[in-house]
């Protein structure tokens, strides 16, 4: 079951490219200072931001996105580096942007614009909607997504060779394996009760005991016996009656080997964004895993 699905999953650098680079920007006015004029619409920024790319004015069109503080941090060499990979997706913009709506639902919006997408057979272009995503971060809307903007932030400089590299790539597969764990491990824990008298394990235990399991089971104990299986640290607490338990899994390495931390327990898996801490079940924020 694939139960996210996330900017980093597209390879290299175009990692940072969420709302599908190949769309463009109408001619505007050169974008004003925050200070110097009112707040852009959703529309506005998508608008100034694919201009911006096209005149290769590159620093100023990421003040328009959540990686703009990933650009910030780059030194002249870096930037240098990085620009045959800009230009290559600036090349793609057409010179014309129609925009044929928005929706805003609090601090989040789409923006649905209008690109060409290949040759129809006559020979013209052939149009299609596509949807562009952003966020309202400190009264501004910009381009992208919560998670990425928070990535950007952590990472400064390096977010862009570890894009390249493939860290959040691995970051997501990581957390996708871990969430299908845990739902293994429920149901492991239920076997277990039902062949100890209802009394639930700890994972030392589990591992012990892992030949009352089939095959398949007791190898994946023996993976989860190895250490910190997916770049996660799991514990499972018992109650002192061992009538109950509750999972958890940690990243090792916030940002890097996975940005969720998980509970699970008899109600299912939840899992959030915690700074790398461990979460409660009824931890503020947590999202349950469907």
């Amino acid at each position: 079951m694939r139960w996210m699905t996330k900017s980093w999953r597209l390879n290299g650098l175009l990692t940072i490219w969420l709302t599908a680079w190949l769309t463009g920007a109408v001619g505007a006015q050169s974008p004003a200072k925050p200070s110097d004029a009112a707040p852009r619409s959703p529309t506005e920024t998508v608008q100034t931001f694919y201009r911006l790319l096209r005149e290769r004015q590159f620093a100023e069109a990421f003040q328009l996105h959540v990686c703009g503080p990933a650009v910030e941090k780059l030194t002249p060499q870096q930037m240098g580096e990085l620009e045959p990979e800009f230009l290559k997706l600036s090349g793609g913009i057409p010179e014309t942007l129609t925009a044929s709506g928005e929706t805003v639902t609090g601090d989040d919006a789409t923006v649905f614009v209008v690109v060409p997408s290949g040759v129809a057979a006559n020979g013209r272009p052939q149009m299609v909607t596509a949807p562009v995503g952003l966020i309202r971060s400190e009264g501004r809307w910009l381009i992208g997504d919560r998670e990425t903007q928070a990535l950007a932030q952590a990472h400064g400089g390096s977010f862009f060779k570890l894009s390249e590299e493939g860290v959040f790539i691995k970051m997501a597969e990581n957390e996708d394996a871990m969430a299908r764990l845990l739902v293994k491990l429920l149901e492991v824990e239920q076997v277990f009760a039902r062949n100890n008298q209802g009394r639930y394990g700890t994972l030392q235990e589990l591992v012990m005991r892992r030949g009352q399991f089939r095959d398949d089971v007791a190898k994946l104990l023996e993976i989860v016996e190895g250490g910190e299986p997916l770049g996660h640290v799991i514990e499972i607490v018992v109650t002192p009656d061992r009538r109950d338990f509750a999972i958890y899994a940690v990243p090792k390495r916030h940002n890097y080997d996975g940005r969720y931390s998980f509970f699970a327990d008899r109600d299912g898996v939840r899992y959030r964004n915690y700074g790398g801490a461990r979460i409660e079940k009824d931890t503020p924020g947590n999202k349950i895993l469907n």
